[in-house]
């Protein structure tokens, strides 16, 4: 991890936790771009949600790990769910995100092509019972004692 990411306390600053979990998920999600015969791109995945859940300080001189699992799909939306270890295996960050299939032309969430959905349907069954479930759908508040 480079100097530019650690913030005042000494560790890494959560906005570059998200970056690099949405830069993780990029990758993952590539094959859900759909491109015109010039190579403009027509749709794609956009983030509709985002949750980072710290667990431990990424500090300087971590080497990282991110892993990102296809948790679940439908026709218009995947479900991603996130690891962020240290080199050593040492768990410092989960992170789920939920993604939309827009179209740059119509402005609109819209259904995935056939092709892409079958490949994401592929490697949702492939990632299934991979990672930890209790990654996704995660409940955030103050539990109070009534």
């Amino acid at each position: 991890m480079t100097d530019d990411l650690i913030d005042g306390y000494g560790h890494m600053n959560m906005v570059h936790y998200l970056a690099a979990f949405s830069r993780a998920a990029d990758l993952r999600l590539e094959v859900a771009i759909c491109l015109s015969p010039d190579g403009s791109m027509i749709s794609g995945p956009v983030t509709a949600e985002a949750r980072v859940v710290y667990r431990k300080e990424a500090i300087r001189g971590d080497n990282l790990l991110l892993t990102t699992w296809m948790a679940d799909l439908d026709e218009k939306r995947v479900h991603v769910a996130q690891t962020m270890t240290r080199g050593d295996g040492t768990l410092l960050s989960t992170a789920e995100q939920l993604f939309l299939n827009f179209n740059l032309l119509s402005r609109r969430v819209e259904p995935f092509m056939p092709d892409v959905m079958a490949e994401l349907g592929r490697r949702v069954g492939t990632d299934r019972g991979k990672f930890d479930p209790g990654i996704v759908s995660r409940r955030m508040g103050i539990p109070r004692i009534v």
